[in-house]
């Protein structure tokens, strides 16, 4: 049943009569959802912040599909890094070995040419070789491969793993970023093929704090 204009005016009246007794805890409560919603909006823009601060290293190839493709890594981070260490891991059917192949060529008197440290500005990519370049150098340091040894030398490799080692703005962890590599027989040629998409950045407190001891074993 429609209320009479008299029902009407005394419901809005009954309602304004509860809003004024209450006003106190109205303004409280309006308070309190104020003050969540803030806490949300600090949240996003904190998460935000974080995540455009986060180092971000890609490691991938170039100029090829096998051994002879270029290895790139590009500094996708917000801000300049430096590339502290190289750690190589090569796994074949004989077994898995490491070590670093950050030191290019020793003697040579052009820094650029004896290291593959150095920085790299946000945006940028440095070609540290070829694959072959970087595997061969494993193998011989632990016996797997003679001196000045041919390709067709390596046709057991499996996979092939490349760790890099950055210092990245003013953090006092070091970051770092990992990518592993198939390499898969086709046609009498050994191709590569990314394990999985994408590179995996190293983000646990516990794992960049063990980087030091990589970087460490590379002096």
């Amino acid at each position: 049943m429609p209320l009479t204009a008299g029902q009407a005016i005394h419901e809005e009246t009954s309602m304004w009569d509860w809003i004024a007794s209450n006003h106190q805890v109205l303004g409280v409560a309006a308070n309190i959802a104020m003050l969540f919603v803030w806490i949300a909006y600090l949240q996003v823009f904190v998460s935000s912040y974080r995540r455009q601060k986060r180092p971000s290293i890609l490691v991938n190839w170039g100029a090829g599909s096998g051994l002879e493709a270029r290895c790139l890594i590009s500094n996708m981070s917000a801000e300049a890094i430096y590339i502290e260490s190289l750690i190589a891991t090569v796994e074949t059917s004989q077994g898995r070995w490491s070590c670093p192949v950050t030191e290019l060529q020793e003697g040579r008197s052009d820094t650029k040419l004896a290291t593959r440290q150095g920085p790299l500005q946000a945006g940028e990519f440095v070609d540290i070789g070829s694959f072959q370049s970087l595997v061969e150098p494993v193998l011989r340091r632990n016996g797997e491969l003679p001196g000045g040894a041919a390709p067709d030398g390596l046709e057991d490799l499996v996979a092939f793993e490349m760790k890099v080692i950055a210092v990245h703005g003013s953090d006092d962890l070091l970051a770092g970023a990992v990518r592993r590599f198939d390499l898969i027989r086709r046609r009498d040629q050994l191709l590569l093929r990314g394990h999985e998409v994408g590179t995996r950045q190293i983000r646990s407190r516990r794992k960049r704090e063990k980087l030091r001891d990589d970087v460490e074993a590379d002096l």
